[in-house]
């Protein structure tokens, strides 16, 4: 970040400004995230609304690096001081015209909230930068071991069999279950339920035999 000599002057301002800005409201939605932000009108309005009375102004400009775009947020004062901000970079996973414009609205909307200290809610970043498949990824993976959970079938045979298990002993199934090192079902497998319901068929079968 660059400044000018002083900062006196622009430091007053932006202080004044943040005492009189009213917070804009998340009137944005993020579909992936499922949750709102400010959009970068709502912030440029906030901005204007007291900004220029108070001697403050701004300028934005583009950048590109590569596979990157990305904004340099100047903020300046009538008495001539300035702050420079350091560009603020994104990633682009597509290289399109789309991909870069959304990217570069949310540069733009997160330095120029930054700089003058409004909340804008930064959620949909991962949208701009085009981060949304690793979610569904996240998301398929955590269905996917919400099906390989013990089933309630397997569950309701588990404490059932444990049960006849204990009943010459005079134990509970729970009892029996911890003697299996086994203290919660739900968070079982498919496979492990299966595997523990014929270890427990197996004791039935043994204890049949013995009778």
């Amino acid at each position: 970040m660059k400044t000018s000599e002083s900062i006196i002057e622009i430091s007053k301002a932006l202080s004044k400004f943040q005492e009189q800005a009213e917070q804009p409201a998340k009137s944005a939605d993020n579909p992936f995230f499922k949750s709102k932000y400010v959009p970068l009108e709502s912030v440029i309005s906030a901005v204007k609304k007291h900004a220029p009375k108070l001697g403050l102004s701004y300028i934005q400009i583009p950048l590109t690096e590569e596979n990157k775009v990305g904004v340099k947020t100047i903020l300046m004062h009538a008495s001539g001081e300035f702050v420079e901000f350091d560009p603020f970079m994104l990633p682009l996973d597509k290289n399109t015209a789309q991909g870069a414009g959304s990217a570069l609205t949310y540069a733009r909307r997160y330095t120029l909230s930054a700089a003058f200290g409004i909340a804008s809610d930064e959620d949909d970043g991962n949208s701009a930068s085009g981060n949304t498949k690793p979610s569904n990824k996240n998301q398929a993976k955590q269905q996917t071991q919400n099906n390989n959970l013990a089933s309630d079938a397997q569950r309701k045979a588990i404490f059932a069999k444990a049960k006849v298990v204990g009943e010459p002993f005079g134990h509970d199934a729970k009892y029996v279950l911890e003697s299996y090192k086994v203290t919660d079902t739900k968070s079982m497998s498919k496979g492990e339920a299966s595997a523990l319901i014929k270890k427990l068929e197996a004791e039935i079968e043994a204890q049949k035999q013995v009778n």
